[in-house]
């Protein structure tokens, strides 16, 4: 058994199918990513293989097999003269990780509710109902885990599996950049998992044109709140850039239908 099973789900991974066997190509995948984006291996930092066989308990097989999954989705690079590195991050990738973002979360959203039976509703209802808790315990990270199962229980239930699979993969990526600009500030992440209170409240209506403006409104802010964070907290130069995500009629949420 390898050092990876057992542990906990994290919330930017597809829940695995009851009975599902993984192979350890497959694990090796889940733990090297899960380890990219908690950025244990920061952006840009090169990757020792053998350090990760010996880390994980994978051979060498599964863990290059997982290595080469990885790049495919741009989170590992393999560079001349057989060097590996963790994929960087920059404001033009943060750009267009937000302008899709954008996109398939209304979509998903609209096909959720289209279908959303009143028990699914209420359960997205109580999603945030241990916020208090978690802020006397000062949980930051607690607070982050149920911002992400809010938006991956409408990931999970929209019916269309490649946008759910696609919504996954922009979630741990937006997992990563909280980590990167994280300051451990538990009113601000109180602050953040309140601020869906106006989806919660279109859902509840039913009201799909005022939840289209609200997530359109939800991730716009949120590309707002991380860019600015990145700003002071991980570059030294702030050069200016083309936000394809903030146009007027994207904050306003639809065009006019």
């Amino acid at each position: 058994m390898s050092k990876a099973e057992n542990k906990p789900r994290e919330p930017f991974r597809l829940p695995q199918e009851e009975g599902e066997r993984e192979t350890q190509a497959t694990q090796a995948y889940h733990a090297v990513r899960a380890m990219i984006l908690r950025c244990e291996l920061p952006p840009g930092s090169g990757i020792n293989d053998r350090l990760l066989i010996e880390k994980l308990g994978f051979g060498r097989t599964p863990l290059r097999e997982a290595l080469l999954r990885l790049a495919g989705e741009r989170l590992v690079l393999f560079q001349r003269n057989q060097v590996i590195e963790v994929a960087p991050v920059g404001l033009s990738e943060i750009n267009d990780l937000y302008t899709l973002r954008l996109h398939l979360e209304r979509l998903a959203w609209r096909l959720w509710l289209d279908r959303a039976s009143n028990q699914q509703v209420a359960r997205l209802s109580r999603a945030f109902d241990t916020v208090p808790a978690l802020v006397r315990e000062g949980d930051v990270q607690g607070l982050l885990h149920l911002d992400f199962e809010f938006h991956s229980q409408v990931y999970q239930e929209c019916a269309n599996p490649f946008l759910t699979q696609s919504l996954y993969n922009l979630s741990g990526l937006t997992y990563r950049l909280w980590f990167m600009t994280n300051t451990n500030d538990v009113k601000a992440q109180a602050a953040t998992a309140r601020s869906h209170g106006p989806i919660i409240e279109a859902v509840r209506r039913r009201d799909a044109a005022t939840l289209d403006a609200e997530i359109a409104r939800h991730i716009s802010e949120a590309y707002d709140a991380i860019m600015e964070k990145f700003l002071v907290n991980t570059v030294s130069r702030i050069g200016e850039i083309p936000i394809q995500l903030l146009k007027k009629e994207e904050r306003n949420g639809v065009g006019a239908r």
